[in-house]
């Protein structure tokens, strides 16, 4: 079987693109300086796939670590044991995936 393209994906697990866009909106942190519509309208029209790739990294980020900053904190165990506080403020600046990134690296389970 051949493998679904992104806009099939969509429909066939989310419905539309505009529900899986407002799953998305719901789960990202609004950037400083930016309205709520200007943020919205941009998270809409994004590519199905970067809608995919956000929403399958929040869904991995929930089932594992549960929250942003309990990945954070695992994050900062790994690499300093007694604690780092420069370090977990960068991290928490770092996007989702970003972390998954650096939590695969790491071998953070």
């Amino acid at each position: 079987m051949a493998k679904l393209s992104p806009l099939q994906r969509v429909k066939k697990e989310h419905g539309s693109k505009a529900t899986l866009a407002a799953k998305v909106l719901a789960k990202l942190n609004k950037p400083e300086g930016e309205d709520d519509d200007t943020f919205a309208n941009r998270v809409q029209t994004m590519s199905n796939a970067k809608l995919l790739r956000l929403f399958d990294a929040y869904a991995r980020l929930e089932a594992k670590h549960g929250t942003r900053e309990a990945l954070v904190d695992a994050l900062v165990a790994a690499r300093f044991p007694s604690g780092n506080a420069p370090y977990h403020a960068k991290l928490s600046t770092f996007s989702v995936p970003k972390l998954l990134d650096l939590a695969r690296q790491d071998a953070v389970a």
